[in-house]
């Protein structure tokens, strides 16, 4: 024990502890150590704290929160696990006015058709025999190509009517083209700015852009036989930023969809069995290429999801860097 104590002492080159009536000097001890073996000391803050301490502890903070991409709202993270929000009531009874309109307007028609026919003969009769006629539907496209307006089905069918299928379907697909053109540029030039901070707001919308402009040309066509409107989805072509050229060969491939619009409308006419027999037809096809072709834009909108949630926290991050530094 001895000899461990002197080679410790040695080690630490303490000078020899004095005895004191017989017994070390404990006090002489730790104080001989203390001026040889340097202790960690603790920091302590000045006091008052000054505010620029504070500010800059404030800003580190500041800083390494910025840093970090922010975590997901809990609406999206709802969406990444899959989880649907519940409708509400206003939703649901909007969902049953539209599905209730269109079977009444079916039945309608096909209960009386007859009586609609009568009613419409004089209108048609003067369209068909008055000069430059077929100017009237297509400038009536042309206004109907702007988004709320409605009624490119029933001046498909009345084409149909008054000029019989390969007539009515040429007026009917260079007012749907003229109309989808002006409706193009006019979104693009007017509403380029806001639509970007739509798809930053709105992730259904953010997210049917963000896939069309990365499908190349096969999304645009399929989002065109949807069961999205065509004004609709050309105010987003136009928005989203994908080339003219794109939009105009999507608008094209798309005209068949107004060729079934044409034939109801002389199979109205002539209201012969075979003609009802393929009415019947061409809007059965008509329906399921449309509900295939929303399930397809329903499912890339899925994959897309999750791209498009972290760009908009993204924009986050870049808000608050822009806030703090504009503070700053």
């Amino acid at each position: 024990m001895v000899q461990n104590n002197r080679l410790w002492r040695s080690a630490v080159a303490l000078p020899p502890y004095k005895k004191i009536d017989g017994t070390r000097s404990q006090f002489a001890f730790f104080l001989a150590m203390s001026t040889h073996i340097a202790m960690p000391q603790p920091t302590y803050a000045s006091y008052p704290p000054s505010n620029q301490d504070s500010s800059s502890k404030a800003n580190a903070l500041i800083a390494r929160s910025i840093s970090r991409t922010p975590s997901p709202t809990p609406s999206e993270t709802d969406l990444l696990n899959g989880v649907k929000k519940q409708r509400t009531w206003k939703e649901m009874i909007r969902t049953y006015i539209i599905v209730a309109v269109v079977v009444a307007v079916v039945t309608l028609i096909e209960v009386f058709h007859e009586k609609i026919i009568n009613a419409l003969t004089p209108v048609t009769r003067w369209l068909h025999d008055t000069k430059a006629g077929w100017l009237i539907p297509i400038v009536v496209l042309i206004a109907m190509s702007f988004p709320p307006l409605f009624g490119h089905e029933i001046v498909g069918m009345l084409c149909g009517l008054v000029w019989g299928l390969g007539e009515g379907f040429g007026i009917v697909a260079a007012g749907t083209i003229l109309g989808e053109m002006c409706t193009f540029y006019i979104f693009r030039l007017c509403l380029g700015r806001r639509a970007k901070k739509w798809e930053l707001t709105n992730i259904g919308y953010g997210t049917l852009s963000y896939i069309i402009r990365d499908g190349g040309l096969l999304i645009p066509i399929v989002v065109r036989y949807s069961s999205l409107p065509s004004h609709f989805t050309t105010a987003i072509f136009a928005t989203c930023g994908i080339p003219f050229g794109i939009f105009l060969v999507a608008a094209i491939v798309s005209l068949p969809k107004q060729v079934a619009l044409v034939y109801i409308g002389v199979a109205l006419g002539q209201n012969t069995k075979t003609s009802n027999r393929v009415q019947r037809i061409v809007i059965g096809v008509t329906v399921v290429i449309t509900v295939v072709a929303m399930v397809y834009i329903r499912r890339m909108m899925a994959q897309a999801r999750p791209a498009v949630i972290y760009a908009r926290r993204k924009a986050r991050q870049a808000k608050l860097r822009g806030s703090t530094s504009h503070d700053g």
